[in-house]
């Protein structure tokens, strides 16, 4: 039977209740979706981004020959033969992907390892399809004979390529010892560099 004694238990544990949710859980929860919200959003757009531009990178429009490369070529050569001097030196392919991210970089160290180039003072990329090579070269100023064939240096005393003209230059008097390395590279001999140096100061 249901008694007093029920009624007073059943009351009480009415009054307990459960206990209060403390406000602080909701205030949490808009929280976190405040934050977590743009995170996904830009996570998204790098995604969309990254497929975007490999997706740009295949296209015909975003790529160009290296013989399209515009720059001011040494003196006696034509751009063409400069172009495909500097690819076969650095292994450039035949064409360039306009959206790479490092280009500019990838062309300056390219075109640096050319024995012609003194410093590559820029690498411009211009829409809608143009890339700029601003060069400064290695100007002949001593004539070297050595080993049956005569050689020119720049004013550091650096190893010009055989086809640099050696005509009314200052010829080196003396025996210079063999180059230490190719061209582009220094002679390796102090006295052709002494002689390089001084040679420059005349031509001044």
């Amino acid at each position: 039977m249901f008694d007093a004694k029920d009624a007073k238990r059943a009351r009480s544990a009415k009054g307990k209740g459960s206990p209060p949710v403390p406000a602080a859980s909701y205030v949490q929860k808009p929280i976190l979706l405040l934050i977590l919200l743009p995170l996904v959003a830009v996570i998204g757009l790098i995604l969309l981004g990254r497929q975007l531009h490999e997706k740009l990178r295949g296209d015909e429009r975003y790529r160009i020959s290296l013989s399209e490369v515009e720059c001011m070529p040494p003196a006696g050569m034509e751009r063409a033969d400069f172009l495909a001097e500097v690819q076969y030196y650095s292994g450039l392919p035949d064409q360039l992907h306009l959206l790479e991210n490092d280009l500019t970089t990838r062309l300056a160290a390219a075109f640096a390892k050319d024995p012609w180039v003194e410093k590559v003072q820029r690498v411009e990329i211009a829409p809608p399809r143009r890339v700029c090579v601003r060069l400064r070269y290695r100007t002949p100023v001593l004539a070297v004979p050595y080993a049956g064939q005569t050689r020119a240096v720049d004013r550091n005393g650096v190893l010009l390529p055989a086809s640099a003209s050696t005509d009314s230059l200052p010829v080196f008097q003396g025996t210079p010892k063999p180059p230490a390395g190719p061209a582009g590279t220094a002679w390796g001999d102090e006295a052709v560099e002494e002689a390089a140096r001084n040679a420059a100061e005349r031509a001044r």
